[in-house]
């Protein structure tokens, strides 16, 4: 394996990088070369340039999310670019044109349409030819392959990239930087000095899992938004992925914290004190929390509970239950006949006080949301809280989702509006149904909570932060004028995105 990336915390609150072991922070002297010569057909290797073991380049690239601002000589941003221009590209036909952007007022226009194009004192936008190789997107292709060796090449000289595909509108990118029509944007590569490089590098789905010879022999991970398309086994294997995959996945929303810390403190007051020496604490399930952003949070606001997680696969329950203090133990659930619960138990019969369940009945087909509803009314004690949090079908959700759908926003699964991080299928409930839910389970609905029968302030300004020109401000005009809602409270309670139900059995 190839060496990680290491920093020095001091460094890191100095502005400063630690390299790679036997990448140069920066390379000794500026690299010089002769383009002419080095185009002469030949693969020449360009003096000065670090003699460093492919491997070694490969598995210690990083995307670099934070950069300094120290300017990148122009010697370097070329040579970084003379490194794409051998990618492979369809027919030979190299109908790639780079612009690298290192003035700030042009720097200004790109990220006034993108905030990711506004964290690097270089962005090089990688454009093709528009009506050359669109067979099989072969223009896409060569393209990409350009850019995954600038990445290489500037892991190799010390720098850092992050190859950016939210760009805000292609065409707006294009005349931002005077590309003619018939250069087609692909995407914008990200350079500059890392001012955080990653230790360890994302979490790998197993090759057994991707690879096949022959003839394909596995099944794929759906691309469907619909729960009913994804099988148990499968959305493990997803959701372990997202969640163990980096903190870049593993991002709090504020209103979406407010609103369950609001519903905890109207549904179970209980439990805010640390309990007196010689007394125990109350326990507390959560099931599937995934990221555990929201258990860490109950942990420092219920002191007066020990907090247990149930997971769906001990690798992520643990990851969960290593965020509270003091820690919990991790528990399995769903489990199928292979006896696989010996090692991974689900949590035992009659021990909690509280168990909740927050924006996770949305991911499971309609049978295993009646089964969980079953198991988590056998882990309580007797006159224990179940406390249900879900996204109302009859609120503003379904509007947005619509659109979004329909290409006013990200396309694919993963930008789904679930509550953030998004970790797969996602279908917003009615309250009927829910309650059905309840009544079958043997459960009886004691007390209610409801938040944000129109999106928060702060929601509007992350979900619109690249939406430009008109649309962009006609949502955030329409969002505003729908904050009306929370003012009549029959209409905020049946409207609110966020519902939250607190059951006895």
């Amino acid at each position: 394996m190839a060496a990680e990336s290491t920093r020095d915390e001091e460094n890191d609150s100095a502005g400063k990088t630690t390299p790679a072991p036997g990448i140069p922070a920066e390379p000794q002297g500026t690299p010089t070369f002769d383009a002419a010569a080095a185009d002469d057909g030949t693969s020449r290797p360009m003096p000065n340039l670090p003699d460093l073991n492919f491997w070694d380049v490969l598995y210690g690239r990083r995307s670099i999310r934070k950069f300094d601002q120290r300017p990148v000589d122009r010697a370097l941003v070329e040579q970084v670019m003379h490194a794409g221009i051998w990618a492979p590209s369809s027919c030979n036909y190299q109908m790639w044109d780079l612009v690298a952007v290192t003035d700030p007022s042009v720097g200004a226009r790109l990220a006034a349409l993108s905030t990711q194009m506004a964290n690097a004192p270089v962005n090089i936008v990688i454009s093709y030819g528009r009506d050359f190789s669109e067979e099989a997107w072969a223009n896409i292709q060569s393209a990409s392959a350009l850019i995954q060796n600038m990445s290489l090449a500037a892991h190799a000289l010390g720098l850092g990239t992050f190859w950016i595909t939210q760009t805000g509108g292609a065409e707006k990118v294009r005349e931002a930087v005077g590309l003619p029509y018939d250069r087609m944007v692909i995407a914008v590569l990200a350079v500059g000095w890392p001012k955080v490089v990653p230790k360890r590098g994302p979490k790998r789905r197993p090759l057994d899992q991707v690879t096949h010879f022959e003839h394909y022999a596995g099944r794929p991970i759906p691309s469907s938004t619909n729960p009913a398309d994804w099988d148990p086994d499968l959305l493990t294997i997803y959701q372990r992925a997202r969640v163990l995959n980096g903190l870049r996945h593993n991002k709090p929303r504020a209103w979406e914290q407010r609103a369950i810390l609001d519903a905890i403190d109207t549904l179970v007051p209980e439990g805010k004190e640390k309990p007196a020496a010689g007394e125990e604490r109350m326990r507390w399930l959560d099931v599937l929390p995934c990221t555990g952003i929201v258990t860490a949070k109950l942990g420092t606001t219920r002191k007066g509970f020990a907090f247990d997680v149930v997971e769906r696969s001990k690798e992520v329950a643990d990851f969960c239950a290593n965020r509270v203090s003091p820690k919990g133990t991790s528990f399995g659930w769903p489990h199928d006949e292979t006896g696989a619960e010996a090692d991974f138990p689900e949590p035992p019969p009659g021990t909690y006080d509280v168990v909740s369940c927050f924006f996770r009945l949305e991911g499971l087909r309609a049978e295993h949301r009646s089964e969980l509803l079953a198991k988590m009314a056998s882990w309580l004690k007797p006159g224990g809280k179940l406390v249900i949090g879900y996204v109302n079908a009859s609120s503003f959700h379904g509007l947005t989702e619509a659109l979004r759908a329909r290409g006013k926003g990200p396309k694919g699964v993963e930008y789904v509006l679930s509550p953030d991080p998004n970790i797969g299928p996602f279908e917003a409930l009615t309250p009927r149904a829910v309650q059905s839910l309840v009544k079958d389970a043997g459960g009886k609905i004691e007390g209610r909570f409801a938040a944000q029968a129109a999106p928060a302030p702060e929601e509007i300004e992350f979900r619109t932060r690249n939406m430009q020109g008109t649309f962009g401000k006609t949502v955030r005009v329409a969002a505003k004028v729908a904050r009306t809602v929370d003012k009549v409270p029959v209409l905020s309670t049946a409207r609110s995105r966020f519902q939250f139900i607190c059951v006895r059995f």
